[in-house]
């Protein structure tokens, strides 16, 4: 037992240094990025136009929030809310985020809290809160409210011939919609933007008619409707019987306006076509006997391409005895279509001719959802005027000066989609058509799943950050790599703790049972052999012949 001598523990030191020796080449080996497992995930609130906006007094708006987020766009369930309470104009939808309302003439601007909170079962997109301060500025209105109806002056329908009458507001904001009530049967309000009253009166209609216009400024919540009241005429040929016509000849005459620069215009007396002129040029007709009669011309006369003329004013005119003058000009309108760039992104309204000089007017939607695929949308970019300048606003007015197209220029976005199964990841953001598209994901590192993530295994995403040439729509799958650092190290310490204990034991071990048979051999030189001179009356130990002091305690030989 002592040559083994464990009582110095020779070979516990030797099995712990191999054990340690080991375990920190394998940690060297295998070990890799330190635990980071604290995901940034956020939940935020963004709104288009903006956290500031302006309205005119009696004017709607509409300013639409949305819940964002880094790690979870958009977060589940967002529930919005706002502090302290909203003007009382303003409405707020909890769900949605919409936020809508129309100050009335002497309400004040407000500021105020919007914010958005996630209600979810975990994971939480955290810290599930977030708020905007949000002010509405209440301005004067651009114009008052001063509509007023241009007055009309006894226009004349005739009895199953066509009739058009334009209706006009002065002041306003506008767009307007217009209404007409006491019309006979056969004409009705059949331009309710533009206030075009046409139609062919039904038989039976001759007398005269009390119409009330009304118009309604869409534009504000503030202006009541206007009315005003017109007479209209409809004649008929029983209101001239023979026996009041007059017996002699009377001329009148028919004259084209040079405003009909190309083309030429039909001339109708009584329904019957009686000539065809161009313009500056006039007929005389003789009418026996001498009695009234109704002058028509064509409304509009086909140009080249795509324009057109128009007559100004009525096209038809009833001649007299007295009044012997029929005078129609024309002015000439452009087609002004309307497409978008992808053709069939969106087709904007107002399609149509209009005269030169005048306004045209339109809006486009933006942005606007693919129906072939969900990934991809279109955002509005700039309008392309027929005169090849450019305007931003997708709400669009100019003032025409040539025919063409209007096309509203969309810019193509597509989706790039992160994505893992574990840690759940489903992070989308919109990228522009041929650029590119860069990530960077602030989830650096997860714990494993099972045992291992227990003991604090973590991954790391490989390709946590890249960039992608956006030529469609794409998607990143997410790839983790698995860091046993901390098992590893748990590991080691166990070990560590085990070697130490066993090597502690042995240790004691080693302590005591050599002073236990050293003692039970004094006591058994004492009792035995207290004269024997071959051993160390001190501690025991073999004696040689011819020794003077023991080699081990040095104690001198008696």
């Amino acid at each position: 037992m002592r040559k083994t001598n464990f009582g110095k523990g020779r070979h516990a030191t030797v099995l712990f240094r191999s054990c340690l020796a080991i375990i920190v080449l394998f940690t060297m080996a295998v070990g890799g990025m330190a635990l980071n497992t604290q995901p940034v995930r956020a939940i935020g609130i963004n709104a288009n136009p903006g956290f500031t906006i302006n309205v005119a007094e009696g004017q709607p708006f509409t300013i639409q929030f949305a819940a964002t987020g880094t790690a979870c766009t958009p977060p589940p369930n967002p529930y919005f809310w706002f502090w302290p309470a909203l003007p009382g104009y303003a409405n707020l939808d909890f769900n949605t985020g919409l936020l809508t309302g129309c100050p009335q003439v002497g309400d004040p601007s407000a500021t105020f809290v919007i914010g958005v909170t996630e209600f979810s079962f975990p994971p939480l997109c955290g810290p599930n809160s977030s708020a905007q301060f949000v002010t509405i500025n209440v301005i004067p209105p651009p114009a008052p409210c001063d509509m007023v109806i241009d007055p009309t002056f006894y226009p004349v329908a005739w009895e199953g011939l066509p009739f058009s009458m334009p209706l006009s507001v002065s002041g306003g904001v506008g767009p307007f919609n217009w209404s007409a009530a006491g019309l006979p049967p056969g004409l009705s309000v059949t331009d309710a933007v533009n206030g075009i009253i046409s139609g062919t009166p039904d038989p039976g209609t001759c007398g005269i008619y009390t119409v009330t216009a009304t118009v309604t400024d869409t534009g504000t919540c503030v202006c009541p409707p206007v009315n005003r009241d017109f007479i209209l005429f409809v004649d008929c040929w029983a209101n001239y019987p023979a026996i009041f016509y007059y017996t002699t000849a009377c001329d009148f005459t028919v004259e084209i306006g040079p405003g009909l620069t190309q083309g030429q215009t039909n001339v109708l007396v009584d329904g019957t076509h009686e000539a065809t002129l161009i313009g500056g040029q006039s007929e005389v007709f003789t009418s026996v006997p001498c009695e009234s009669h109704l002058v028509m011309v064509d409304q509009t006369i086909t140009g080249p391409g795509q324009t057109r003329f128009s007559v100004i004013g009525s096209n038809l005119k009833t001649v007299t005895d007295t009044d012997n003058y029929a005078y129609f000009d024309y002015a000439p309108e452009v087609y002004i279509a309307t497409s978008s760039d992808p053709i069939g992104v969106a087709q904007p309204p107002g399609a149509g001719f209009y005269a030169m000089g005048g306004a045209f007017s339109t809006t486009t939607p933006s942005p606007v959802d693919s129906d072939i695929q969900q990934s991809i949308k279109y955002i509005f970019r700039e309008w392309k005027l027929p005169d090849g300048t450019t305007r931003p606003s997708r709400d669009l007015v100019f003032t025409i000066n040539q025919g063409g197209t209007a096309t509203a220029a969309y810019d193509t976005d597509y989706l790039l989609t992160l994505k893992s199964d574990y840690p759940s990841i489903d992070e989308r953001s919109w990228e522009r058509k041929d650029s590119t598209a860069t990530w960077n994901l602030s989830l650096h590192a997860v714990p494993m799943q099972g045992f291992w993530g227990f003991l604090g295994a973590i991954q790391s995403p490989l390709n946590g950050s890249g960039s992608q040439l956006m030529t469609g729509p794409s998607t990143v799958e997410i790839q983790w790599r698995p860091n046993y650092t901390m098992p590893i190290i748990a590991i080691v310490i166990v070990l560590l703790i085990i070697a130490g204990l066993i090597y502690l034991i042995y240790r004691l071990r080693g302590r005591t049972r050599p002073a236990t048979r050293t003692g039970v051999k004094e006591a058994s030189s004492k009792a035995k052999k207290p004269a024997d001179k071959n051993f160390c009356s001190k501690c025991g130990n073999p004696l040689s012949k011819g020794e003077e002091f023991c080699s081990k305690c040095g104690k001198k030989v008696k």
